[in-house]
């Protein structure tokens, strides 16, 4: 082993604890939620779990969509740091690049940050991030959705196909616990308190129209809730999960899959009890 550069997955792989954003001019300051139009700064802890010192690696922070299956190619680039890490250490590296997160899918975006060294440990030669089985990149792909006083919200979101052949996917809901999210707690503020996840997905569907309401969910069958779409060679498609909770809050994973494997995901934190009139959107991180 010689420089071994890693940023930890999470569980799932899209919730790295090792990614966070400081919203606000002072990337010193508080770890938090993104705020659409508010400067913020990203953070993301490296280690160095090989057997010799490292110095000036490189380590590279992007934004994307709320999506399922993006690379290198459909991320957006936010800046570059540079950190020296010995063998068995870890630092925390700043991206001195102010990011001001934006309106796209309601203000949700998730965040990315990879870690490496040339010619000491570079970066595999391709184009996708391949998260869970490549030890330099990670990421954090989760929302905060607030439902209204009856149960219902909604959630927009892309699935990417970035290869160069057509391909078919399927996203399944899958439902989340409170030990997933309990690693990820010191960067979402201080403000923010684990909910009870005693909430239960009563309904859901995924429908094209963005602006979908409640009666979207009176349409279709009642099979178990899932998506299975083709998507066209370097493109994307827009779904939006329309659902319905009782009993509370819940933590809800949409599980992108190419047959058996997993090729990405995002989860929400959906938090119950607003007045319809309010906006369901609060925030990602």
């Amino acid at each position: 082993m010689a420089v071994q550069l890693e940023i930890r997955d999470g569980d799932p792989w899209w919730l790295s604890p090792d990614i966070w954003v400081v919203p606000g001019p002072d990337p010193l300051g508080a770890s938090g939620l993104p705020i659409v139009g508010v400067e913020a700064f990203l953070w993301a802890r490296v280690r160095n779990s090989g057997s010799t010192s490292v110095t000036n690696a490189r380590v590279n922070f992007y934004w994307a969509d709320p999506s399922v299956g993006f690379d290198r190619t459909t991320a957006h680039p936010i800046g570059t740091a540079f950190a020296s890490v010995d063998p068995g250490a870890s630092v925390e590296v700043l991206s001195l690049q102010p990011w001001i997160p934006e309106f796209v899918n309601d203000g949700h975006e998730c965040v990315l940050a990879e870690a490496f060294h040339v010619p000491q440990d570079p970066l595999p030669a391709t184009a996708a991030f391949n998260v869970p089985n490549d030890r330099h990149v990670a990421q954090r792909n989760l929302s905060v959705v607030q439902a209204f006083t009856s149960g219902f919200f909604r959630f927009t979101f892309s699935v990417w196909n970035t290869g160069r052949l057509d391909r078919r996917f399927d996203v399944r809901i899958e439902t989340g616990n409170a030990a997933e999210l309990k690693p990820l707690l010191p960067t979402l503020g201080p403000k923010f308190e684990l909910p009870d996840l005693a909430g239960r997905l009563a309904d859901a569907r995924f429908v094209e129209d963005r602006c979908a309401d409640s009666e979207a969910l009176a349409k279709g069958h009642e099979a178990e809730p899932g998506l299975a779409a083709p998507v066209p060679a370097r493109r994307r498609i827009n779904r939006t999960l329309v659902g319905r909770l009782e009993g509370g809050a819940a933590l809800l994973h949409l599980v992108q899959r190419e047959g058996e494997r997993v090729v990405g995901g995002l989860s929400l934190v959906v938090l119950p009890g607003i007045e319809e009139t309010k906006s369901s959107a609060q925030g990602a991180a």
